[in-house]
């Protein structure tokens, strides 16, 4: 079997990348797996193995394109704004409520909140913090935190 160059080789795993990114966003991160990312993205499984170790590497891989998805969704100007957007979110977008949902497994709870904290400018760290957790609660109360959106 003849050897693959270097910027081969870097674009089928680019390919490989915005492929999974594709899949955890419009399907869902249970719809994530080598088999379905080869089909997909028409590269062998062994391709993706031979560029990913194991789903914990591609997943460190994605993140950051995820996030650049993700990110833009809400306002993080000051907690109350960013309170404001969480709320409009996911009381009125139903694309966005759907992307959360399916990248909702993508990175631990804690990983998440501390993520949102940092994010989230104002000088007042307690409030910013007091606010992310007002708003994990609020989209569990309202039942649409982690529940698969209804289709449009």
């Amino acid at each position: 079997m003849p050897r693959v160059n270097r910027a081969t080789s870097d674009k089928t795993k680019e390919r490989i990348i915005e492929t999974a990114v594709r899949i955890v966003l419009n399907d869902g991160f249970e719809h994530l797996t080598f088999t379905n990312i080869a089909k997909e993205a028409n590269v062998s499984r062994s391709s993706t193995n031979t560029h990913f170790k194991n789903k914990e590497e591609l997943i460190e891989a994605i993140k950051p394109k995820v996030g650049e998805v993700i990110v833009p969704l809400f306002c993080y100007e000051s907690p109350e704004k960013f309170l404001e957007s969480w709320k409009k979110v996911y009381s009125t977008d139903h694309h966005a409520q759907k992307l959360l949902y399916n990248t909702r497994n993508l990175v631990s709870s804690s990983d998440g909140i501390k993520g949102l904290i940092s994010l989230i400018q104002g000088e007042d760290r307690e409030k910013v913090e007091e606010v992310v957790l007002y708003c994990i609660g609020y989209s569990m109360y309202k039942g649409i935190y982690g529940q698969k959106p209804e289709p449009a």
